[in-house]
């Protein structure tokens, strides 16, 4: 245990161990965030947009939807959009949320780190920064095997999901604390089933967890609802 310890701190592996503490502690904070500490609140420009009935209540607002809807005038822009989408799409990002994705992609590396470096006895940084590149390539290799039953169970989510603008004139309940300007969550009783939407509110409009609103529209350009504070 000592030497995994020491190895996994050497000099050679440390980029894929620094890459391995953030995937651990990104997951350690979404636990505790279930734990119902609404202080996680990773705004990266949108959300994981899937109102899916799943337990774990994760306040990232990531969205990996990489568009091949690209507005580029020229079109060896839009090629060049194209392809990039085609190469990210093969490595299934954008299929499912990307920190899931980026955990499947650091596992492997950090392995294969582990084991190059100890097997070939290496303590030089600079050859263990160029066995990057492999090790990169093969772990990409190793993330689209392993995310790839796990893209397939979110397309499924996502094709079975309802029309989004039928919630329109809905009341739910507050899961997530929700701003104008910080995205919440919340979910809605329809039928007996349970959905989880994304939220936000208007300006100056404050609704904490627990609190009933009313879903006012969607909006498609933050994907998302509009909602107001609505009492029973």
């Amino acid at each position: 245990m000592k030497e995994l310890f020491d190895a996994t701190f050497s000099g050679v592996n440390i980029i894929p161990t620094i890459l391995l503490l953030f995937v651990l502690f990104y997951w350690l904070m979404v636990i505790i965030g279930a734990m119902d500490i609404d202080t996680i609140n990773v705004d990266i420009d949108a959300e994981i947009d899937v109102d899916a009935e799943i337990d774990l209540e994760v306040d990232t607002d990531i969205d990996t939807d990489v568009d091949a809807e690209a507005e580029v005038n020229s079109g060896e822009g839009v090629g060049s959009v194209a392809f990039l989408n085609s190469i990210l799409v093969f490595f299934n990002l954008g299929k499912i949320p990307f920190m899931v994705w980026l955990s499947f992609l650091v596992m492997p590396m950090w392995v294969i780190s582990i084991l190059f470096n100890h097997f070939l006895g290496n303590a030089s940084f600079l050859l263990a920064l160029v066995a990057l590149i492999p090790n990169l390539v093969v772990s990409l290799m190793v993330s689209k095997v392993l995310t790839t039953p796990i893209a397939a169970l979110f397309t499924k989510l996502k094709k079975n999901d309802d029309d989004q603008f039928n919630y329109s004139g809905k009341v739910c309940t507050v899961l997530m604390q929700a701003s104008h300007d910080r995205f919440g969550q919340a979910e809605i009783n329809r039928e007996g089933n349970i959905y989880r939407v994304n939220i936000i509110t208007s300006e100056e409009v404050v609704l904490d967890k627990g609190q009933t609103a009313l879903i006012i529209e969607y909006l498609p350009e933050k994907k998302c609802y509009l909602v107001e504070p609505y009492k029973i």
